[in-house]
């Protein structure tokens, strides 16, 4: 009978195992990322220049509603409908553009352009606007 002994594991031998495990962390952070970014409100996606625009088209569809109390919601305090940007327009506007949005604290400036059913075609103008109740309100 012969005594046979197992060879001796080589150490200088590698295995896969710590490349297999750095690989499943990096995977599982990268999965933690992409359901974050998922589960992120739509609203903390959206930059200032969409906040501007949807203030912007939020007050001109007031205002083509002739709806008063929400016109007054999206306005500053010292807002005057003589100085409005739709101001001798006449008939629906719309928003076709908003653009240079400039985002100063919580002032901001941004060019819109705009066309009405008035026959006068599209204009653009310069927008004022100020933050207030969470939103961007319209000035003057």
């Amino acid at each position: 009978m012969t005594d046979q002994h197992e060879p001796a594991e080589d150490p200088s031998r590698t295995t896969a195992k710590p490349f297999l495990l750095a690989v499943s962390i990096v995977a599982i952070v990268m999965i933690g990322i992409i359901v974050s970014a998922l589960m992120r409100p739509a609203d903390e996606n959206r930059t200032e220049a969409d906040r501007l625009n949807a203030s912007a088209t939020d007050f001109v569809r007031a205002s083509n509603n002739n709806d008063d109390e929400a016109t007054d919601r999206m306005t500053c305090d010292a807002f005057a409908d003589d100085r409005s940007p739709l101001a001798g327009r006449e008939g629906e506007v719309t928003v076709e553009a908003l653009s240079n949005a400039q985002v100063n604290g919580n002032d901001a400036t941004a060019e819109v352009r705009i066309s009405a059913n008035d026959g006068k075609g599209a204009t653009t103008s310069t927008w004022q606007f100020v933050q207030g109740d969470g939103r961007w309100l319209v000035c003057d």
